[in-house]
């Protein structure tokens, strides 16, 4: 079942995440295990089409095939989950209302963009491919 979508709150969520994304530098590293942004996305985005994690109705990526994770995945997951839980407490803020909220309407602006055969877990936890 599918919450209720609150636009002040998902607009809220959209300009913050904009914000965040300008704002945030972007370090060079030597150490090879340190991976940007836009590498930990596409590391998220390959696992996402390979149905090893997926969106959650908390606005989150969760996972899907335990036994297929491979650190890379955990981290590139990890840091995307971080950044998300930075932007949802500020839309949270910036809204009254709670971090937990901000992530399912982002989840539900999010929603229609799954591309079809990605997986996604729906608000009774069920895993489903779109």
């Amino acid at each position: 079942m599918m919450k209720r979508f609150n636009p002040t709150l998902a607009a809220a969520v959209a300009v913050i995440g904009l914000a965040a994304a300008a704002a945030v530098p972007t370090f060079a590293s030597a150490a090879a295990t340190v991976m940007s942004r836009q590498d930990a996305r596409a590391v998220v985005n390959q696992a996402k089409a390979d149905g090893i994690i997926g969106e959650m109705s908390d606005g989150y990526v969760g996972v899907r095939l335990e036994a297929r994770m491979t650190p890379a995945i955990r981290a590139a997951m990890g840091e995307m989950n971080a950044g998300r839980a930075e932007l949802y407490r500020q839309a949270g803020q910036s809204t009254g209302t709670t971090a937990a909220a901000a992530g399912a309407s982002s989840y539900q602006q999010r929603f229609s963009s799954i591309p079809a055969g990605q997986w996604y877990r729906d608000d009774a936890g069920t895993w489903r491919q779109r």
